[in-house]
């Protein structure tokens, strides 16, 4: 799981490497910044580098397609805010149930499930993401997921083909550096990964769409919400499907 005998400092050292890089290009605030190394390695000293780096993937995945074409989403009004940095709030919302995945994995001797539900998390955090960005700065053609009635793009909810697609790269993306690096213990496993994260993440448009679901729940309530649907999806069809 380690890369060197010492296990915490490890640990600690790695995640702070990587938000001193991130802090640099200016894509974590200062909260963003504390709060992401020490999830980060918690993370890491839980699910070793294996699972650092499936977060690590999720973060440049995000952190990436937020600065993408920002001039124009502020213009369209659907940039995020504060340049698209970071804060502790988007890292807890984001990786809370990642977190908690990587404690059962280490408490379970790296059981399978774990490992899959873990990657599951930021799959699905990486496929609404890559949606949300892509789909606002290029999509067409946006439609409400429930209804299939045309919006423009932005609007919560709204999925466009260009935006699925976007998110589906970025979820197979996850779960095949998942399975590469042996946190996700078969092919099988990752696909069931990548699927849950495509049904979460879909499922989260319309939760989205929903009349009262910003006001109840904000964006970080869905967020959290999300990542959590994806793993126990992830959990369910492995299950089912016999891949335990």
């Amino acid at each position: 799981m380690y890369l060197s005998p010492f296990p915490w400092l490890e640990a600690l050292a790695v995640p702070a490497a990587f938000g001193i890089v991130a802090r640099a290009l200016g894509t974590v605030s200062r909260s963003g910044f504390f709060g992401g190394v020490a999830l980060g390695a918690a993370v890491y000293y839980c699910a070793g580098w294996r699972g650092f780096t499936v977060l690590g993937l999720f973060f440049v995945i995000g952190s990436g397609l937020t600065g993408l074409g920002y001039s124009r989403k502020t213009a369209l009004g659907v940039a995020q805010a504060d340049r698209g940095r970071r804060g502790a709030r988007h890292v807890l919302a984001n990786c809370g149930v990642g977190l908690a995945l990587a404690l059962v994995y280490k408490l379970t001797s790296g059981n399978p499930l774990a490992g899959a539900a873990f990657a599951a998390s930021f799959a699905t955090a990486a496929a609404d993401t890559a949606g949300t960005e892509v789909g606002s700065l290029y999509g067409r053609a946006a439609v409400l997921p429930h209804t299939l009635r045309r919006v423009q793009p932005g609007t919560p909810g709204a999925v466009s083909l260009q935006g699925t697609a976007a998110g589906a790269v970025a979820a197979a993306a996850v779960a095949a550096l998942g399975w590469l690096v042996g946190l996700v213990a078969t092919a099988a496993l990752a696909s069931a990964v990548f699927l849950a994260a495509l049904a979460a993440a879909w499922l989260e448009s319309v939760l989205g769409a929903l009349p009262g679901t910003e006001k109840a729940l904000g964006n970080m309530g869905k967020n959290f919400l999300n990542t959590l649907t994806g793993a126990v999806l992830c959990l369910v069809l492995a299950i089912i499907l016999g891949l335990t």
